[in-house]
């Protein structure tokens, strides 16, 4: 007997491209859900580029040689 029955759809539908200028203001406008999940993406980005940058810095201050007088 063979399943009949559906995959079930996830809570998510995929992501789709954007078209244009028009939906990049959609998603920056911060209104609809994608656009709150988008900002987000954007936003926890940026911090871990940040961190990543300060902790090269970090390291970059701590091997180089002390300056010789």
């Amino acid at each position: 007997m063979a399943d009949d029955r559906r995959p079930a759809r996830s809570r998510t539908a995929a992501p789709r491209p954007l078209g244009g200028l028009g939906d990049l203001a959609e998603l920056l406008g911060g209104d609809s859900e994608r656009s709150k999940r988008f900002l987000g993406g954007i936003a926890v980005g940026a911090m871990v580029g940040a961190a990543l940058a300060g902790a090269a810095f970090v390291r970059r201050r701590r091997t180089e040689d002390p300056p010789r007088d």
